[in-house]
């Protein structure tokens, strides 16, 4: 790893605690982590190429969560990547649309009482479990609440693609065509 790559990285774990500790609470459990990624890293010694001669550098992303190409599985990460992970999709709505997502979470329901719509998240909840954020999902078909639907609270896998929309002068995240597994 060259030493700008090492940089970035160190930044973007600095920027993640950052963002994680928004919440308040215990935040020796981030300074835990990053500690422990930091021992296992090295820093790689300086390439000796001439001064005169440009390295080649890959292009940062804008953010450090968003992957490249291809599906999100927050299934798979850690509580404390999770939450970040979902932080960042809701920061940054647009790199995510049209992707497909997969979440793990307590299964929530709401119903706007003024309006009479109905509104069906996952919750995802921070490694302290001080804050959480729900991603709402629309099953695909005609499904009626609450014959189709998981009790609430009950942990749900839940798949769909991304999408975002605005509703009051407020953008929210959404997963389409989507499945409980």
């Amino acid at each position: 790893m060259t030493t700008m790559a090492y940089r970035r990285r160190t930044a973007w774990l600095l920027l993640a605690a950052v963002l994680l500790t928004g919440c308040g609470g215990n935040t020796s459990q981030m300074d835990s982590l990053i500690a422990a990624q930091e021992a296992t890293e090295a820093p790689a010694a300086e390439p000796s190429a001439p001064a005169t001669e440009a390295l080649p550098t890959a292009p940062v992303p804008a953010s450090a969560f968003i992957p490249a190409e291809g599906d999100v599985d927050l299934t798979v990460l850690e509580s404390t990547m999770v939450y970040a992970q979902v932080f960042d999709m809701v920061s940054n709505p647009d790199a995510y649309t049209g992707r497909n997502i997969r979440a793990r979470g307590p299964f929530a329901y709401y119903k706007d009482e003024s309006t009479g719509k109905e509104y069906f998240a996952v919750l995802i909840s921070d490694a302290t479990a001080c804050c959480a954020q729900g991603v709402e999902f629309v099953l695909d078909g005609d499904p009626v609440y609450p014959d189709d639907y998981p009790e609430a609270g009950t942990e749900i896998t839940v798949s769909g693609v991304f999408h975002s929309y605005e509703e009051n002068g407020t953008t929210y995240v959404q997963l389409l065509h989507a499945s409980i597994e």
